[in-house]
Order: structure tokens, then C-alpha cells, then sequence
């Protein structure tokens, strides 16, 4: 591998192509003009200093459980309750990836939504357990806040975050139960790794971080639920309260560490391990794709996170800056993920995009169903986004993007509802029934709300007279591939291109530079 840096206007579309769903030429261009370290550093203070998008309409302070089940509630209000709330949240959680995409389509630092769709994917919620869409905002928000930040303060916004306390069932775990789940997802998962600690450090993590509930804010009034009412009919709030009461005070040992620990002292612990500067630094290197066979990049990028403590902007510095991360054999490799496709094709081609549910479930379709991930472990990326299934939807996105087409295959296999049925025998029958009905209504409105896609071939072609059908074409095809076609599928493309009247030229280019294997390929 050759470990020394060409900086050239390839070599920052290669960097564009990675951390900002991908750039135009003449943005590579100015790139180019600066230092190398200059313009990483400008990319990641961009990211730094952008201001958070505006709140989903939705969003309310205080939230409001609209299913609570009081003494007076009768079964037949407790059944229709949570099923219009359930519609709500099903609509809203709809509503929150269209607000995501639209935000990473349009946004001016889209380094920022890159690593926060990192960090969605490292520190994972599916939606079909924490099925509250305000939860799943208010996790995303934090995420962003601290994408670039320390990564203490993020492992500490996250682990008492409501999401998260309902996905990995913190929020009722007590000194006499405590809850091991969250307990192994962060050391297995989120901070040291595989390998690197215990049963017993995970049974005393468990310890530690009990007595942290879901509450009202302070000063709310509450009414008395039923005493037997499951937590979802019962739950005041979606703000992380310590109760001191059920917390284990006792002494605890955590990776070689004793004391009376509690969240803070174990959190700290496992942020400083050594351990954990390996871990994160390998995952940013297989997200971002730089080839590092012999560990080298990641071994200084977790020397860098240990100086800085953590700090996630300097630790992605040490990797954008990397020989590895611009090598030829980093360059063209990454598969794309369904997002960065979607997203990087608007931003490319300068489509004027209504982000719609119908939209935002092409993502899901190809594999990828944001803010609800296959399990714990989040998307596994690399070939494992390939599949005859979501190759052929791949591409299909044509369909969708230039002709608001929905081919068939879009809906995903499975949704992400959960619910407990009734024990009567006719009350759960009406309640597939209206869900089966519910189910019908949703895939209509989305079909109705369709591709609302707009495609301008003077903004797409950045101008490019597509009198001249050659030109066109290497224009475009610089512009949209990480890999050049090889010369005979160059010539075909600009054969095809050439037969058709100057006005359709740029959206045929377009849609038969999707539609190859190297468009795939970041």
C-alpha cells in the first residue's frame, strides 16, 4: 500500500464522496485548492458550527402519554387508546425519517448528518421496541449535538436517554432486579469490545445503573394509573429521574476498578478504557472505508482519542488525513449504504426532493429503515447491503427519482409496531382486524403521497451543453463515479446518450449512470 497522499482534486472527491454523500467537480476543485489538513479541518469546523435543524411540528414539551389506563378507563377505551395512539406514532416515526432525509439532502455541513448517521448506527434504538417517534427525535438530537464532541459526553446523553432506556430496559431496572441489557450492549457493543471484559463486569455495570426511571418533569401533576397496567400505559414521562431508593449502593468492581460506583464513575470508566479508543477508532475506519490490514490507522487514532480524551473531531482528523483512507485500494470500494444512495443521488443531482413517506421507504426497501435498524448490533454495511432483493430496487431508484414511479418491491418486509394482544378471543380478532385495516390505509397514503421528484437537467449537468453528447457524458460520469466505466461501457453510454434529442440527453445519462455497478460504489 502506498502511504503517501496525492491531494488533488480526485483525492477530494474521493473525500467528498466518504463524508459528505458526495460533491460536485467544482467543489472538489476549491477542496483541492487548500492544504490538506486545511481542508479537513474547514470540513469538520463546518460540521462543528452548523446550526440543528428546526424541531418536526410534532415534537411537544412536555410529551404526553395519550394511553394511560386510570382506574375509571374502560377495556374498550384502553383498546381504542392505544390504537389511535398507536396510529400517531406510526405516522410520526413516518414523519421523522422524511424530516431526517430532507434535512441530510438540503443541509450546507453534511459531514455532520454522515457522522451522526454513524453514531445512529453504533449506539442503536429500533423503532419497533421504542416505538415513541418524540424519544426517537430527542435520541437523534443528541446525536448530533455530540457528533463531534467528546465521546464521554455522548456515551452520557445516550445511556440515559429515553430511547434507549426503553430499547434496552433500563428505566425499571432496581437494586433488587437489576436489568442486564444495556449493562452488555455497552461494553460488547458500544465501548471496549468483545474480548475485553466479564460476566461479572456486566452484572456490576447492571448494579450501577440501576434507579434511572422515565419520568414527568419536575413539578408536573400525575394521576394514579391501575396498579397492574404495563409500562406502556403507565409511563408519566420521557425524562431520565434518578430514584435514589432503588439504586444499588453497595460496592461494585468494573474492569479492574472498585468503588461505590454509580451511571458517571462507570460511564467514565469504560469511555478511558484503552480498549474502547481501539474499538471506536476500527468502527469509524470500516464506516468511512479506509483499508488498514495491518491495524496501523486504527492503533493512531486511538492514540490520538487517549491524548484528547476522547475528542471525536480530532480522532476523524487522524483518519481524513490518512495515507490509508486516500490508498487505491480505499478508493471505489465502499459499498454504498441505502441512505448515503438516496441522499448523495438529491444532493449529486440536484433534485428538488418532497422527502414523503413513499420516499423515505426506498431506504428501507435497499435495506436500511432508519431510526429502526435490524437488531442491537445495527447495520452491518459492506456486501451485506447487496442482495438480489435490494440490488433489483437499487436499481429501480430511477423509477422513483425521475418518473414518480413506485415499482413493486418498495414496501419493506416488516413493520414496526408492537403491540400486545387481548386474551378475548373476539377482541383480538377486531384488533387485527383494525390493524389489518390500519395497515392498508397506511400503504395507500403513502402511495398517494408518491415520488414527489423534480428533475431539472440544467442543474443536474451543472450546466453542460448537452449539444455535445461526449462531453456530457464524461461530465456526469466524472461528477456521479467513484470508478470509471471501463472504456467500452463509456463508449455504449455515450452512444445511447447521442440517439436521443439534446433535450432528454442529461436525464438518460442520468438514469443509465444509476443503473450500473459503479454508482453503487463510493
Amino acid at each position: 500500500m502506498n502511504l503517501s497522499v496525492t491531494w488533488d482534486a480526485r483525492a477530494a472527491s474521493h473525500l467528498l464522496s466518504r463524508t459528505s454523500f458526495g460533491g460536485t467537480l467544482a467543489q472538489a476543485e476549491k477542496l483541492a485548492a487548500r492544504a490538506l489538513p486545511d481542508a479537513v479541518a474547514a470540513l469538520i469546523d463546518v460540521a462543528k458550527e452548523a446550526a440543528p435543524p428546526p424541531k418536526p411540528e410534532w415534537v411537544k414539551e412536555p410529551w404526553v402519554n395519550t394511553e394511560r389506563v386510570y382506574p375509571e378507563t374502560t377495556p374498550m377505551e384502553r383498546m381504542e387508546n392505544h390504537r389511535k395512539t398507536g396510529q400517531r406514532h406510526a405516522a410520526e416515526r413516518d414523519q421523522l425519517r422524511c424530516w431526517w432525509l430532507d434535512h441530510m439532502a438540503r443541509t450546507a455541513a453534511p459531514f455532520r448528518e454522515v457522522v451522526t448517521l454513524f453514531w445512529h448506527g453504533h449506539f442503536t434504538t429500533e423503532a419497533r421496541r421504542a416505538t415513541i417517534a418524540q424519544a426517537l427525535y430527542e435520541q437523534n438530537a443528541k446525536l448530533r449535538k455530540h457528533a463531534l464532541g467528546s465521546f464521554r459526553e455522548l456515551l452520557g446523553a445516550v445511556a440515559l436517554d429515553a430511547a434507549m432506556m426503553m430499547y434496552l430496559n433500563m428505566e425499571d431496572s432496581d437494586a433488587k432486579k437489576p436489568n442486564e441489557n444495556f449493562a452488555r450492549e455497552l461494553l460488547e457493543l458500544f465501548t471496549v469490545g468483545i474480548g475485553n471484559y466479564t460476566e461479572r463486569d456486566i452484572k456490576e455495570v447492571a448494579r450501577a445503573l440501576t434507579g434511572w426511571t422515565l419520568d414527568a418533569p419536575p413539578g408536573t401533576a400525575k394521576r394514579p394509573t391501575v396498579a397492574d397496567a404495563p409500562r406502556t400505559f403507565c409511563r408519566d414521562g420521557l425524562v431520565p429521574t434518578f430514584v435514589k431508593d432503588k439504586h444499588d449502593a453497595g460496592a461494585k468492581s468494573v474492569l479492574g476498578k472498585s468503588g461505590n460506583f454509580g451511571a458517571n464513575e462507570v460511564l467514565d470508566i469504560v469511555a478511558a478504557h484503552p480498549a474502547t479508543a481501539r474499538f471506536v477508532s476500527a468502527k469509524l475506519i470500516a464506516f468511512f472505508g479506509a483499508a488498514d490490514p495491518k491495524n496501523e490507522l486504527r492503533d493512531r487514532m486511538a492514540s490520538k482519542f487517549r491524548q484528547t480524551n476522547g475528542d471525536i473531531a480530532t480522532t476523524l482528523g487522524v483518519l481524513l488525513t490518512a495515507p490509508e483512507f486516500y490508498a487505491k485500494e480505499s478508493r471505489g470500494t465502499l459499498i454504498k449504504s441505502p441512505v448515503h444512495l438516496l441522499v448523495g443521488t438529491c444532493r449529486l443531482l440536484n433534485l428538488d426532493a418532497t422527502f414523503t413517506p413513499s420516499l423515505a421507504q426506498v431506504t428501507a426497501a435497499m435495506g436500511q429503515e432508519l431510526f429502526n435498524p435490524p437488531n442491537v448490533k445495527g447495520w452491518p454495511g459492506g456486501r451485506d447491503w447487496i442482495s438480489a432483493g435490494t440490488l433489483a430496487v437499487r436499481y429501480h431508484l430511477p423509477e422513483a427519482l425521475f418518473d414518480g414511479k413506485q415499482p413493486d418491491g418498495f414496501e419493506p418486509l416488516a413493520g414496526d409496531r408492537n403491540f400486545a394482544l387481548p386474551a378475548d378471543e373476539k377482541a383480538r380478532r377486531d384488533l387485527l382486524a383494525r390493524i389489518q385495516a390500519a395497515d392498508r390505509q397506511r400503504k395507500e397514503s403513502r402511495k398517494k403521497d408518491g415520488f414527489k421528484v423534480t428533475f431539472d437537467a440544467a442543474k443536474a449537468a451543472d450546466g453542460t451543453d448537452p449539444t455535445d453528447a461526449g462531453k456530457l457524458v464524461r461530465a456526469l460520469v466524472a461528477k456521479m463515479l467513484a470508478v470509471p466505466p471501463a472504456a467500452d461501457a463509456l463508449a455504449a453510454l455515450t452512444d445511447a446518450v447521442t440517439a436521443v434529442p439534446a433535450a432528454e440527453r442529461a436525464k438518460l445519462a442520468c438514469r443509465l449512470i444509476l443503473t450500473t455497478p459503479e454508482y453503487q460504489l463510493a
